[in-house]
């Protein structure tokens, strides 16, 4: 689908909410729903970046807060997480809390759910319990839900004369996890002191089933040149049509087998993203190799010298306690990045929440997404059946 184009009706990635009555300007981000990356086009997530540096500068200055808060007490935003999670689901929570908006932690195990209710009949009725817009954070073990939500709930939504929802996928299986490429992105571009040019990293470890990794393959585009190596077994390897999209995209891409054999060549990354092995998510025949898996990617003592000066490590966290790629003896050393990481996503997260709300984009200057040659926006399901939700379609809406 190209970029721009209809998808259920409305604008697809990169487009602005739809005009309002009486021909008003419409908001750039207001209402509208982050299920990727290329759901917000790159002059978008580079607004996204700038405004979270606005804010943490604001913040490093102790100046005043109030033009980065929403302050709508009728604004909703319910954070329902069928998966596990802290980080993700705790800072959504406190960013939707520094804009004073109605904050609901959606339990799904106590909720009808259990009673076999489809999701889109929740979100429904959940739409009518705010006077103002509701924003759904969602964690799910199905690939595209937001998407199909999106579709779905907007035709409620405009029909009852309820505000637009919005939707932030926090994860959806092994597809995307957008808001935490964001907050990854603005990581390193701030420890690249917001140089664009160019990106050369380092990505290890589980790179078939990290989510995180697979948005990168959109979220790196916001660099004019990008060199990416990646790191793993071949059981871990980055899936083909991930890869075949980086170069599509213009990416230099090198593969390698282990940290060891990566070291063992000149040219190494300063920046160096780790993901941990899920395991949760492997066949049994994998399991069975774990041990020699993690070997392959979990930074040891004696590879520390052989890093380039300035080199950082990055982890979009948890890791697990009891064989983490990047070992506990690296926390207190420089090349300790992802604490400083890991908060930024709150920030990030503030930031998001502001965009789609309405409070962020009046000094939007609307540029069209600037698009590599090769990139393309993902083909996206728009019915539980294309998208793989066939199994699981009678929880996504009743048959």
């Amino acid at each position: 689908m190209a970029a721009g184009a209809l998808r259920g009706g409305y604008p697809a990635a990169g487009a602005a909410s739809p005009p309002r009555p009486g021909g008003a300007p419409a908001h750039p981000f207001k209402g509208r729903t982050v299920g990727i990356v290329n759901d917000l086009g790159l002059e978008e997530q580079w607004y996204l970046y700038q405004k979270t540096r606005e804010l943490r500068e604001a913040v490093k200055n102790g100046e005043d807060l109030a033009p980065f808060r929403l302050r709508n007490p009728e604004a909703a935003v319910y954070t329902i997480f069928m998966e596990d999670s802290t980080r993700t689901k705790e800072s959504f929570r406190n960013a939707a809390e520094f804009h004073g908006m109605k904050v609901n932690v959606f339990d799904a195990k106590t909720s009808s759910f259990q009673k076999n209710e489809t999701i889109t009949d929740t979100i429904k009725m959940l739409c009518g319990y705010s006077i103002g817009q509701s924003i759904f954070v969602i964690r799910s073990k199905i690939e595209g839900v937001c998407t199909w939500l999106e579709e779905a709930i907007t035709q409620y939504t405009s029909s009852r004369g309820f505000p637009r929802a919005s939707f932030i996928n926090a994860g959806d299986g092994r597809h995307e996890h957008p808001s935490q490429e964001f907050l990854d992105e603005f990581t390193f571009l701030e420890h690249k002191g917001w140089d664009r040019s160019n990106i050369h990293l380092a990505l290890l470890g589980d790179l078939f089933h990290g989510r995180t990794v697979h948005s990168k393959v959109d979220g790196l585009r916001i660099y004019r040149t990008v060199d990416v190596d990646l790191v793993a077994p071949r059981e871990l390897a980055l899936p083909k049509h991930y890869v075949d999209r980086m170069v599509a995209a213009g990416f230099n891409v090198r593969t390698f087998g282990s940290i060891e054999e990566y070291l063992a060549q000149p040219k190494v990354a300063k920046i160096w993203y780790f993901t941990r092995l899920q395991l949760e998510r492997m066949g049994e025949k994998v399991k069975d190799q774990s041990a020699e898996l993690r070997k392959a990617v979990t930074m040891q003592r004696e590879f520390v010298d052989k890093l380039p000066e300035g080199t950082k490590f990055f982890h979009p966290l948890p890791r697990d306690a009891r064989h983490p790629t990047l070992p506990f003896w690296l926390d207190n050393m420089e090349l300790n990045g992802w604490d400083r990481q890991s908060q930024n996503g709150y920030f990030t997260r503030i930031v998001l929440l502001g965009m789609l709300g309405g409070l962020f984009g009046a000094d939007f200057d609307g540029r069209s997404p600037t698009r590599h040659t090769g990139a393309k926006k993902a083909e996206l399901p728009t019915t539980p059946e294309r998208s793989g939700l066939a199994g699981a379609a009678g929880f996504v809406r009743e048959g």
